[in-house]
């Protein structure tokens, strides 16, 4: 009869032997072959070698060595932080979940300094003009925009596959059903509903949403500061479609390439939603945030 004892010292040690296997070997060995194809290049690579790129050509530059032996130095602090921190698992001899979290998120960490710095896309913001008319003239702008037939396909596949998960689940495990098919049902739902929103521009200022009539936001006329319009690249921007944030701190509604109204309201922050007729949308909500 296993003892409980033993059972603890099995599953530590097969968790440790993962954690070195994850943590230090595999991260080592990808890097210790690239440090081996880069030294297969030593003959051919002028010195210094070009480490950074910029958008007119190379603007860093280091040694061979240093080219070689700093990834092998960071892989290797690393792993030793990883196997460290993990060595002792849970009382049981298994892993933590801060455990799994840890490694994931160190080889993660690794990957993003192995990788070439990232590139910020900039476009230049248009300003928008007021429309000239008389000052008692009501202004209404109203459209659509919605994802394009590409995105699309990609949602429904992607809906289909949770719709097919959760009829397996269904069969297979009907009791335990209610939960994941609640939180499919939500997902599905808000999906639909992002496909397309509705933009509304009149005295009240600007008003977006969605199909279903949420998520929804509002921008009234005197908490504008400035209306333009913006040429918006989505993945390069803001990392896919739909409502969006990106890292310089805007959102908005991100469903095509192109133009889009950039509203910038009196606290900073910023909002932009695509459209096919931005400009005349901007021009509209431009007159409105002027009266």
């Amino acid at each position: 009869m296993t003892l409980p004892a033993e059972n603890a010292v099995s599953k530590r040690t097969r968790a440790r032997r993962l954690i070195i296997v994850i943590g230090v070997v595999i991260p080592l060995l990808i890097t210790l072959s690239a440090a081996f194809v880069m030294a297969l290049w030593i003959p051919e690579l002028p010195r210094p070698v070009a480490s950074h790129w910029g958008t007119n050509g190379p603007d860093g530059y280091s040694t061979v060595g240093g080219i070689i032996a700093l990834p092998l130095l960071i892989t290797l602090a690393f792993a030793a932080f990883t196997a460290v921190v993990s060595w002792k698992g849970a009382p049981h001899g298994g892993l933590l979940w801060a455990h799994k979290i840890l490694i994931a998120a160190v080889l993660g960490v690794f990957a993003w300094l192995m990788l070439p710095a990232a590139e910020t896309i900039t476009s230049t913001a248009v300003a928008a003009k007021p429309i000239t008319g008389s000052d008692t003239q009501r202004v209404h702008f109203s459209t659509s925009t919605r994802l394009g037939p590409g995105v699309v396909v990609i949602a429904v596949v992607a809906l289909v596959a949770l719709g097919v998960a959760l009829a397996i689940q269904a069969f297979s495990n009907p009791a335990e059903l209610l939960l994941p098919a609640s939180i499919g049902i939500i997902v599905i739902a808000l999906a639909v509903s992002t496909l397309s929103w509705r933009v509304t521009i009149d005295h009240r200022g600007l008003r977006v949403r969605s199909a279903l009539g949420w998520p929804r936001t509002t921008i009234a006329p005197d908490q504008i500061d400035s209306v333009a319009v913006v040429d918006v690249n989505p993945i390069g921007e803001f990392g896919g479609y739909g409502w969006r944030w990106a890292p310089d701190g805007r959102s908005g509604i991100v469903l095509s390439k192109g133009d889009a109204i950039l509203v910038t309201r009196m606290n900073g922050k910023k909002f932009i939603i695509t459209m096919h007729d931005a400009q005349l949308g901007a021009e509209a909500l431009a007159t409105v945030a002027k009266k």
